[in-house]
């Protein structure tokens, strides 16, 4: 004779409604854990992302204080030396070229101007430093809150300075456009070329659209990108922001 158990009998209405609570709220509690492990992994991206932030600002620190210092006077001394013997200015030209190499890659690292000036006046310097260099027309368009987190203000840093890395190199293009408006408790960024373009899949993406990818799931962004071979690109960016508006001086009378 068998010891199982027999099975409850859920012919009756009210078993077979209980035990679809029960499911519904097993669900539940699985897609509550699902949330609350996302957020965690999303927090510690985020952390990650700030912490390397951190560690450029004070390699660019470092570079600017220590090797841009050591160089700068090293030019100094040869551009005297130089007054009486030529044979030494092309090693004064020489290092005033890695004086500026250097200035440049500390401000790359973490450029000052978006520290003081905020982002918009970043986005005209990348466009100096980047763009024009490249002979590529920049046409910009914000519409954001002029003191919006300094956190985002980094965060969308990165992702155009990526962007026109990726245009410089691949692209081809001729002009580079940037739209970023805030509306309806959302930041959105579009960047479109007029490059070459390419065929969008895993297989066809760098390292730099995969940092894109990736600094947006940190920040919880929505990330997409469009392209087909003589067509340009397009990379849209969304996230949600509740923007609070600083109180006027007088207000605060």
């Amino acid at each position: 004779m068998s010891n199982d158990k027999p099975m409850k009998n859920l012919s009756a209405p009210a078993d077979v409604l209980e035990l679809v609570k029960q499911l519904r709220t097993q669900q539940e509690a699985l897609r509550e854990q699902l949330r609350l492990e996302q957020t965690t992994l999303q927090t510690l991206a985020r952390r990650l992302w700030l912490q390397q932030e951190h560690e450029r600002a004070k390699l660019s620190r470092e570079l600017h204080d220590g090797v841009g210092q050591l160089l700068t006077g090293l030019k100094t001394q040869l551009g005297q030396a130089a007054k009486t013997n030529n044979e030494l200015e092309s090693l004064y030209h020489t290092a005033s070229a890695a004086v500026e190499s250097i200035r440049s890659l500390s401000r790359l690292m973490h450029p000052t101007v978006l520290t003081d000036l905020g982002i918009a006046a970043a986005i005209s310097w990348l466009n100096r430093q980047m763009l024009q260099p490249a002979g590529v027309a920049c046409e910009t368009e914000l519409d954001i809150p002029s003191n919006i987190d300094m956190d985002l203000q980094i965060f969308l840093f990165r992702i155009i300075q990526e962007a026109m890395v990726n245009t410089v190199k691949h692209a081809r293009a001729q002009r580079f456009s940037i739209y970023l408006m805030y509306a309806s408790d959302s930041l959105r960024l579009d960047m479109l070329d007029n490059g070459k373009g390419f065929v969008v899949g895993k297989e066809t993406e760098g390292l730099g659209l995969q940092s894109m990818r990736d600094r947006c799931e940190a920040f919880g962004a929505h990330f997409t990108i469009s392209s087909s071979p003589g067509n340009g690109c397009q990379i849209s960016i969304s996230l949600p922001y509740q923007y609070k508006e600083m109180p006027m001086a007088s207000d605060l009378l």
